[in-house]
């Protein structure tokens, strides 16, 4: 039975707690095909980092009643610009920087974004019970009706997902952040039968929607949407969130011996995952062919840190059978740690994956090996060294290949830095 998209936790975590002896467990390490390939396949993917800025004459909030002021939701239609974020190697003296570009339209993104109880179960095309808006609690929301054109509008998809608000206070100011997880339900034109994520974070309001980051990553082993050449230069526009520098990071595995690790809870029990991987530089850009068609490059660079996840998410006994309508949910724990040249650590970021979603994907090109693509949100939490004191919002964007673990990360992380110390100029 499909019980829909409920809160990370809601479904899978009280059976995810399944006593097995540690000599039984399946090794998540061994090889259904060489790690090689299944890393490969796993790269077989198109990444578009986008910036989301509110369309105004068509963005409202939308009322619980007639009459009255009672927010229940938001109709958001958005344009979603050319994102492109350099990142400079970290160093002793200048810590993590990196520039953020925001340039023309690539796509347009139009949904219901409507406010949920806690434990509700979300379904594509149900609609929830009305519930008000607090600013003063975290709260979740439904993405409802999304559809994503690019360009001329042949091109695109149908997109379902869920997020959650955050309360916070930024340089003073109050502000609702929200992040978001959304999967494509079905594409058209050159997006037709690619599986994809996307995750969002930026702030939310009544009056002007949503603002932030879109990070949409969709398989693409037939190279219908990559690009192997660069874009031609974009016309920049000034920064739309004043005191905010975001910076997006790649993680793999070293090669195939950095092996993953069951954790378990007390009376021998699966409780999750330890990750470990490393973090690279990554640049990814989107934009026009020869032929008017969209299509996105990126190109991976220098390792500049590691990283380590502890992931609530049990294999065996997942809670969900992983589909677009009823995702397996997860949690995550993440530390980032970065080195400078000389190998020695800056300092370290760590957040809280609060909500995470996981999908079921089929690799054309290894049948029968089993694959997950993963989309997560959450709030950055703590800092250490040149990060002490950081604030932000951290999105997820993974796929992965279980036996072997292999895995190709993608993070964005939306960091409060008012005074610029984390901007590349």
């Amino acid at each position: 039975m499909d019980r829909g998209l409920g809160p990370a936790g809601s479904i899978g975590q009280a059976p995810a707690a399944m006593q097995t002896p540690a000599s039984s467990l399946p090794d998540i390490n061994s090889e259904t095909y060489p790690f090689e390939v299944v890393q490969r396949l796993l790269d077989e993917a198109a990444y578009f980092n986008l910036y989301s800025m509110p369309e105004l004459r068509n963005t409202h909030s939308i009322l619980g009643s007639s009459g009255t002021r009672n927010v229940v939701g938001f109709k958001i239609c958005e344009d979603l610009c050319r994102f492109r974020v350099l990142l400079a190697p970290p160093s002793q003296g200048g810590g993590l920087r990196a520039s953020n570009a925001i340039g023309e339209t690539v796509a347009r993104f139009e949904h219901r974004w409507m406010l949920i109880p806690w434990e509700y179960s979300a379904l594509p095309g149900r609609e929830p019970p009305k519930v008000s808006l607090d600013t003063s609690r975290s709260q979740r929301f439904v993405m409802l009706d999304g559809r994503c054109v690019f360009g001329n509008g042949e091109d695109g998809f149908v997109g379902f997902g869920t997020g959650t608000t955050y309360p916070a206070t930024v340089n003073g100011q109050k502000q609702l952040l929200a992040g978001a997880v959304g999967n494509i339900m079905e594409g058209f034109g050159r997006f037709k039968g690619h599986d994809g994520t996307y995750v969002y974070c930026g702030t939310i309001s009544p009056e002007n929607g949503f603002t932030g980051s879109l990070l949409l990553r969709t398989m693409d082993p037939g190279g219908t949407l990559c690009s192997d050449s660069s874009f031609c230069g974009m016309q920049t526009t000034h920064p739309r969130e004043p005191g905010i520098t975001y910076v997006v990071l790649r993680g793999q595995k070293r090669d195939r011996n950095q092996k993953t690790e069951y954790v378990m809870g007390p009376g021998n029990e699966i409780t999750g995952l330890k990750v470990h991987q490393q973090l690279r530089v990554m640049e990814v850009d989107c934009g026009w062919g020869s032929r008017r068609e969209i299509r996105a490059c990126a190109r991976t660079g220098p390792v500049i840190g590691s990283m380590t996840a502890q992931i609530s998410f049990n294999l065996l006994n997942p809670g969900a059978p992983g589909t677009g309508s009823s995702p397996i949910p997860f949690k995550s724990y993440n530390t980032y740690a970065f080195f400078d040249c000389d190998g020695k650590e800056v300092g370290t970021i760590e957040a809280d994956g609060g909500e995470g979603r996981t999908f079921n994907l089929s690799l054309p090109g290894a049948p029968g090996q089993r694959a997950l693509r993963f989309g997560g949100i959450g709030l950055i939490v703590k800092g250490t060294g040149h990060f002490t004191g950081i604030q932000g919002l951290m999105t997820d964007n993974s796929v992965v290949g279980i036996a072997p673990h292999a895995l190709a990360t993608f993070y964005v992380l939306r960091i409060d830095d008012p005074g610029g110390r984390f901007r590349l100029q």
